[in-house]
């Protein structure tokens, strides 16, 4: 008995050495607080304050940015809704990159006009997000789109970055493969 006891204080004792070393290793840091508590008045508040704007500072550079693959699904995500609301002002402003309604345009119509020609018979308009792939400003994204009375296809549709924000940049990307399955 006395041997499992022995066992089973290891984890402690190692845990109780590891905070013991990490202790002695900050003992550079008790000058300054010491010298920090001598403070008084303004000089305290002062110190105070800076030490408050540099823990901020550093939670703020240190904090992980958003995930670009969920943009991208979010993105897609309303883009589905807009279809779904025939709101296609919102499709050309807000979803589309310049570049595709730019190609849009060219062909003599425009955006809002050629989306509501080829959308606005679809019934129930679904997208599914199977997968994301992201590669610095650009993403190719997997999806599968059903509508009522049609035949559900999967498509692979490219977003590009356009001012810190996703757009789609194609439709249907052909000859192109995501890696995620």
């Amino acid at each position: 008995m006395k041997k499992v006891v022995h066992v089973a204080g290891k984890p402690f004792r190692f845990i109780g050495r590891l905070l013991l070393r990490l202790l002695r290793s900050l003992r550079f840091l008790a000058k300054p607080f010491a010298k920090l508590g001598e403070l008084r008045g303004k000089a305290r508040i002062g110190a105070f304050a800076a030490i408050a704007v540099v823990v901020v500072a550093a939670v703020l550079v240190l904090r992980p940015g958003p995930d670009d693959s969920e943009q991208v699904s979010e993105t897609l995500d309303r883009y589905a809704e807009a279809t779904r609301d025939k709101d296609y002002q919102t499709i050309c402003d807000d979803l589309y990159a310049e570049d595709l309604v730019e190609r849009v345009r060219a062909a003599g119509l425009p955006c809002e006009v050629a989306l509501r020609t080829g959308l606005e018979d679809r019934q129930n308009p679904r997208l599914e997000v199977l997968g994301v792939e992201v590669n610095d400003d650009q993403a190719l994204a997997r999806v599968r789109s059903t509508a009522g009375g049609e035949v559900p296809s999967t498509d692979l549709v490219r977003l590009v970055k356009e001012d810190g924000d996703w757009r789609v940049a194609s439709l249907s990307e052909p000859g192109a493969t995501l890696q995620t399955p």
